[in-house]
This record gives structure tokens, sequence and C-alpha cells, in this order.
């Protein structure tokens, strides 16, 4: 979306900054028409890094004790809950301040599903569903994939790799993530997420947390009311936006998030199958850009409405 170019420019605070989905937040930040005047990159630990935005070097700032009234706006990028407390104490000292936290967009896994589902669905119509999800450490924040990082060479110097940020260790191993309504990557979560825009009831996920950095994995099974011809299908989901099909007969030229996905904001979509009703899909994409695009959406959206807005 096109932001008005006259648009006053407003200061931006982002807590969370060197964190993977801050980091993706604000390479999408530069490459958007935003009128951004000064970012205050804020972390929760000590600030001993700097972060690079249109070009210059910005050092990090502590965000414990720093003043929110520098600011015209916060967008919140980490995953913790020490972020989300500061986040409801920032809500209540300045009410009129916009805010934007991850729990404001949709979880990249059901963004990914729901576009490709939506294809599926215009034409065959949806019966069921089944989505196998593999999360990347990155959407555990900076911890997450510190943690994954120090358990591999701990591990491949015979050293226990004691677990912090995970209830098991990560590395070399697939964590299942419980059907728990309180954490955003939940199956449940991704399934209530997905009927925001799809009606489908007969809907089920599994997630799991998989030793990756970055990129998401999804296995996707799919039974149609009636039968959809694969050359159809493979059509359907080419044409569509957000969609990037790949496929061949070698390994190497099927989508990987290691290979593929980095950065962009395309579902990947490989390992095309029909028999009769069924479908099986398999979907590569990096879920920090994902995420981090429909928050540069939502800040367009705060310059669109400038009566609601102090921004303008």
């Amino acid at each position: 979306m096109a932001v008005d170019a006259t648009a006053s420019q407003f200061d931006l605070a982002v807590l969370g900054a060197d964190d993977p989905l801050g980091e993706s937040f604000l390479a999408a930040l530069e490459e958007s028409d935003l009128p951004v005047g000064r970012i205050y990159p804020l972390v929760l630990d000590e600030p001993e890094s700097v972060v690079a935005f249109r070009g210059e070097e910005w050092p990090c700032l502590a965000a414990q004790g720093f003043d929110f009234g520098h600011a015209q706006a916060l967008v919140v990028t980490s995953p913790h809950a020490a972020a989300r407390h500061m986040l409801s104490q920032v809500r209540d000292a300045r009410p009129a301040m916009p805010v934007l936290s991850p729990d404001d967009v949709t979880p990249a896994p059901a963004l990914a599903v729901t576009r490709v589902l939506k294809v599926l669905d215009a034409l065959g119509s949806l019966r069921q569903a089944e989505a196998f999800v593999s999360l990347p450490v990155a959407l555990a924040g900076k911890l997450g994939v510190d943690e994954l990082a120090n358990q591999s060479r701990r591990l491949f110097n015979m050293e226990s790799p004691d677990p912090e940020v995970f209830p098991l260790h990560i590395a070399f191993n697939i964590i299942p993530q419980l059907d728990d309504a309180s954490q955003r990557y939940g199956p449940a979560v991704l399934a209530a997420a997905v009927r925001k825009g799809l009606p489908l009831q007969d809907l089920g996920f599994t997630v799991a947390w998989a030793s990756l950095f970055f990129g998401a994995t999804t296995a996707l099974h799919v039974r149609l009311e009636r039968p959809a011809a694969l050359d159809e299908l493979r059509l359907a989901l080419d044409r569509h936006d957000g969609i990037c099909l790949m496929e061949s007969e070698l390994p190497a030229g099927n989508p990987t998030p290691a290979t593929d996905s980095a950065g962009s904001v395309d579902i990947f979509l490989g390992q095309i199958r029909t028999e009769g009703v069924n479908v099986r899909l398999w979907l590569v994409y990096d879920p920090l850009r994902l995420e981090s695009e429909q928050m540069i959406s939502a800040v367009e959206n705060w310059i669109d409405k400038p009566l609601n807005s102090v921004l303008t």
C-alpha cells in the first residue's frame, strides 16, 4: 500500500529490535514508504548491539526505564512475557499511543495454510484439512536461536544441552507444541485463526518445534467435495499472488526452508499430489517475514486513519 509522502514523520519505538521478528520488521520497514523519522530500538537485556536502518546504525537502548514519551508509536516484536508486561504498562500510561504486538497479527502458519486453502476451496469446496507444522526456533525469539546454537555445540562436545527456552533440548530434536490456548502457535489457536477466513469446521493442526533456525514447513492434507484435476490445481495455485509453485523430479528442485523462503513474503509450494478428492501439499515459508509484513500493513493503517491516530 502506498503511503502519502506528505504525511508527517513520526518516531517509532521497537521493543525487541534484536529479536528475529524485530530484525525482519525493520527490514520490511526499510523497504516501505512509511514516514518514520527516528527509531528507538529497545531490548529487554543489556543493550550491547546496534541495528541497521536506512543507511544508519542505531544503538539499541534498554527498554527498562525508557521514556516512551520520546516516541509517537510502539511496535512490540519480542515474544517474551516481559515484553507483554511492558506493553500493558505503556497502554495504561499512554492510552492514545498507537501500539502493535505479535498478538495483533495472524500467526504465520495459519496465514500460509489459509492462503492455500482458499485456492483449493474455489476449485472443489473444502471438506477437511489436516496440517503438520514445523516451527523454527526464531519464533521463540533471540533466546530460542541462541539456545539451538549453544545446544548444538554442547552436544558435539559431548556435553549436556541444558534446555531453558524449550522444555527439552531442541538441538537435533523435534518437540510437540501442546494444545494450549495461551500459546500463540498452539494447534487450537492456529485452527481458530484459519476459521476467521474460511468456514471450515473439520480442520486440525499438529505443531512441533523443530531443529530449524528460521524457515517453517507445513505438510497439508486436504479433502475436497469433488475431485480436482492435478493440472487444474497447479494452474490455479501458480496464478495466485503470494504462492510460488516449485515442483521437480529432483530433490534439489523442491522448496526447503534453508534454501528458498528466507526474506520472502511468498508461500513456496511443492510435492502436490492428488488421489480422487484427496490433495497433499508441501509448504515452505518465512514466518518472520509473513508476520512483519502484516505489522507494516497495520502501521500503514495508522497513517490512513488520521482521526484515530496521533501520527498525523
